[in-house]
């Protein structure tokens, strides 16, 4: 009976170290996804298509804010809403700005009186003096209370002119017909100046642009005005662009460039998702694949590399035998054994395998 109870709670510990086992090394296997630089197999010489992505913008695209600091008390518009040249948008609280124009205004009204005044006493006393009843002093008191009065009169209507620029810097009126393209603030919110208060664009279409960020590998092939498509996968609708200007500094790893709708439509609006396609190479040079030299090694069965074909989720490393020519700026020529726009990895050849589970990190 004793014997019997061994055997049996041999085999449960048995069963137990079998299916923890199992288990361990089916996670082991599930956790077994090698992150991986990767580089992409290209075309070089002849005609090439590439498609970069970006969006469209307003050329005449105007940030409104204001002048002064305070706080917001109307804010009639919307996104979307059309406005017109010369239209209130927002305005801040000018109980003080009004307080302070109204003091300078009686300050000039003062101004005003005394200046009327010591005119008309230099007036009598002038006569009197020119027929010796006045002495030359009461002249000259009179002369320079008028001088004085001219200056206090000048100094006070500049405060008037200057108190009136003031209250203008509360509001904001459109500089132009548009569209309201972003709100950026709420009313009875505290701005600062020189804050965002508003976005607005042109209301034609005439002056939509598409910016796109150009990799720093292709952007000596982008020339201004040079022709493009632009695609606009909203509208599923393809648009000419002409390109106005190409950018010299370096974002990211891409330089920005501009292009110029040339027949825009009313559906497009700026902030559209898009993707521009540029041609490169020259038309009548052969075209030649390019492979990134940190992808090609060596063993016994010559020259291979990984490509890494999607696999669900992850992608999956394919060790695959290539032939290679010459070396170029670019890569090596690739003679046989790749196409164009394969992954291949660039990095951890030694450690891959054939069919590894791998994970492509993302390009910078």
């Amino acid at each position: 009976m004793m014997q019997r109870i061994k055997y049996s709670y041999l085999t449960f510990l048995s069963l137990i170290l079998l299916f923890g086992c199992g288990k361990s090394r089916k996670e082991e296997k599930a956790e077994l996804v090698k992150p991986i630089k990767y580089g992409i197999v290209e075309s070089y010489g002849g005609l090439s298509t590439r498609t970069f992505n970006g969006i469209t913008q307003s050329g005449s695209e105007t940030n409104l804010s204001f002048r002064t600091g305070g706080l917001i008390v109307e804010l009639n518009i919307v996104v979307g809403q059309h406005i017109k040249k010369g239209q209130l948008l927002a305005q801040l609280d000018q109980t003080d700005d009004l307080l302070a124009l109204e003091q300078v205004q009686l300050d000039l009204e003062n101004a005003k009186v005394q200046l009327e005044t010591a005119s008309s006493s230099f007036e009598r006393i002038k006569q009197l003096y020119q027929t010796n009843n006045a002495s030359l002093s009461d002249y000259e008191r009179a002369k320079s209370s008028l001088s004085n009065a001219q200056s206090s009169y000048e100094i006070s209507s500049k405060r008037l002119d200057k108190q009136k620029s003031q209250l203008s810097y509360s509001t904001i009126a459109a500089p132009m017909s548009g569209i309201i393209s972003a709100v950026n603030v709420e009313t009875n919110e505290v701005v600062s100046p020189g804050q965002s208060i508003l976005v607005m664009n042109r209301e034609d279409a005439d002056d939509l642009e598409a910016h796109v960020g150009v990799p720093e590998k292709y952007i000596s092939q982008v020339k201004q005005g040079s022709l493009t498509k632009i695609m606009i996968p909203a509208l599923s609708k393809e648009f000419e662009g002409v390109i106005t200007e190409v950018g010299y500094n370096s974002s990211g790893g891409t330089y920005p460039v501009v292009i110029s709708l040339s027949n825009p439509s009313d559906e497009v609006r700026p902030g559209m998702p898009i993707e521009v396609a540029f041609t490169f190479g020259h038309e009548h040079q052969k075209s030649q694949l390019i492979v990134p030299v940190q992808a090609v090694s060596e063993d016994e069965n010559g020259q291979f590399v990984y490509i890494l074909n999607p696999a669900h989720e992850f992608h999956e490393a394919q060790k695959t035998n290539v032939e290679i020519g010459s070396l170029t700026s670019g890569g090596f020529i690739v003679r046989s054994g790749l196409t164009e726009d394969q992954l291949v990895a660039v990095a951890g050849l030694r450690t891959l395998y054939d069919g590894m589970k791998v994970k492509l990190l993302t390009q910078n």
